[in-house]
């Protein structure tokens, strides 16, 4: 499945501003959706949420990204929009994560993975407000904050800013090995 996506993003023509991105986020990226699209898969088959432990990847690779949800509308709308953005429909991908949204808005990965894909729609303001106010919702999760002003500085870049890109990449550094 990794080698299928991997052949697929390969293939595909990229503007500059999104191979640079591929090439810093591809990794952090593989890594958070295979740690969450496997602690979503046993939710799927629920058609409601039921009250127990939460649903949680059991093992996760260093620099992934951990989010943990009860809501099994949250795991199914969160898988729905992953296999959008596989499939390359960055629309739909995003009407998904803005459901998910309305639903738990206070939610940190869903405000970073819309980010994410508004970024590579070439929307860089969109992306860094989004970002940002993920941001608002990560508390002291290191690699979600890290991945954040990693979109945050090449959104800047896409706009052009270049003292904007120089003060992310300060944050980009100091939460990098955290």
């Amino acid at each position: 499945m990794i080698a299928l996506m991997q052949n697929k993003i390969n293939k595909a023509p990229l503007s500059s501003v999104q191979r640079l991105f591929t090439a810093i986020m591809r990794p952090l990226l593989l890594l958070g959706s295979m740690a969450i699209v496997a602690g979503c898969a046993a939710v799927d088959q629920q058609p409601e949420p039921e009250p127990g432990p939460k649903v949680s990847a059991v093992t996760l690779p260093k620099g992934s990204i951990r989010y943990d949800t009860d809501n099994a509308r949250i795991a199914q709308l969160w898988s729905a929009a992953e296999q959008a953005r596989i499939e390359g429909n960055n629309d739909l991908a995003l009407r998904r994560l803005f459901e998910a949204l309305e639903i738990t808005p206070q939610n940190s990965l869903l405000w970073s993975r819309a980010a994410e894909i508004q970024l590579i729609n070439e929307q860089g303001s969109l992306a860094e407000n989004f970002a940002t106010k993920s941001n608002t919702f990560a508390g002291n999760n290191a690699s979600l904050l890290h991945r954040n002003w990693l979109i945050i500085e090449h959104a800047r870049s896409l706009r052009g800013d270049l003292l904007g890109v120089r003060s992310a990449h300060k944050k980009v550094q100091e939460y990098q090995y955290q």
